[in-house]
């Protein structure tokens, strides 16, 4: 299995101390060094074309970013080698951020941008691009009306399926990400991969299958000729009053998060790596950590895990 470490780690969403030197690529050039002192050396890069519109350039998370201040992502990923990153192992587009308006506008939008996405995965040598299957619950219910959930499944089904031609075009493996406040949330994913006669790959979340009330080992277990990327995150939330359908779900209630950082919530996250060895996969593992502010703790701490728990020296 291929270690990865999530630059989303590194959450530019939130008005947190320092926030505003994060978009200047000083920062960015540091977090290499760090990754790389942390053993990291494949990384997974969020792409995130919201960017783009604020001219925020010294965030690396998109094709522009890349060609203005490297000239093309083939130059970034030359200049991540030279920095102590090995390659960019995986790269996750949520459309999410265009779900607020018209459906067909959403829709537009999410398959432009996940064109553009698999296009940057080609051009800088990686292989898997993984994409946020639906939006959340209550922005996909802001778009429409009452009953017509099976309508917009219809035509995501088509956007993924389009976006899997590309895919297969550019060389790069389409995983689908069931957040657990999707419409596909927990095994319900499992029914609408089949809709794609193996083109599209399951991204395969621990924290997010669990919250979702789907047991991890059991979906490893009947899913491992599907996984094509593993994501480990982890968390103690329980969804006992349905947050997954409010409007933020990833922070129910004010200075709560659902996630946790590696190793600091209730997942036998163990059992979930002896799993995946069972049954033989041999992709990428990527660790994502999504609760601290501080990027260089998240990086000590997962690598504490890794160590202190030998991950990888078991058989």
């Amino acid at each position: 299995m291929t270690e990865c470490f999530s630059t989303e780690a590194v959450d530019l969403d939130i008005q947190a101390p320092n926030r505003n030197k994060r978009e200047s690529r000083y920062f960015w050039d540091e977090l290499n060094h760090l990754l790389s002192a942390g053993g990291f050396h494949n990384i997974e890069v969020p792409y995130e074309p919201k960017w783009d519109f604020g001219g925020r350039s010294g965030i690396p998370r998109t094709a522009r970013s890349a060609a203005v201040k490297f000239g093309s992502v083939a130059a970034y990923a030359s200049y991540l080698k030279e920095n102590g990153i090995d390659a960019v192992s995986c790269i996750h587009f949520n459309p999410s951020l265009f779900a607020q308006g018209a459906v067909q506008m959403y829709f537009g939008a999410a398959a432009h941008y996940g064109e553009e996405a698999i296009a940057y995965a080609k051009e800088s040598g990686c292989r898997t691009v993984t994409l946020s299957v639906t939006p959340p619950y209550a922005k996909v219910k802001a778009m429409t009306a009452d009953g017509e959930e099976e309508e917009f499944l219809h035509e995501t089904e088509q956007m993924i399926k389009a976006l899997a031609a590309k895919a297969e075009e550019c060389g790069v493996t389409l995983c689908l990400k069931n957040e657990y406040w999707t419409l596909l949330r927990g095994e319900k994913i499992s029914a609408f991969l089949d809709r794609f006669e193996g083109a599209v790959k399951l991204d395969l979340d621990t924290a997010n299958l669990a919250i979702a009330g789907a047991d991890p080992l059991a979906v490893t277990a009947a899913e491992k000729g599907r996984i094509g990327v593993v994501h480990i995150t982890d968390t103690s939330f329980q969804d006992t009053d349905e947050t997954w359908k409010s409007a933020m779900p990833e922070f129910p209630k004010k200075a709560e998060k659902v996630f946790t950082d590696i190793g600091e919530g209730s997942l036998n996250l163990d059992a979930v790596i002896n799993e995946l060895k069972k049954a033989g996969y041999d992709g990428t593992v990527v660790f994502n950590p999504r609760n601290s502010y501080d990027i260089s703790r998240s990086i000590l701490r997962t690598r504490y895990f890794i160590n202190s728990h030998k991950i990888w020296e078991r058989g």
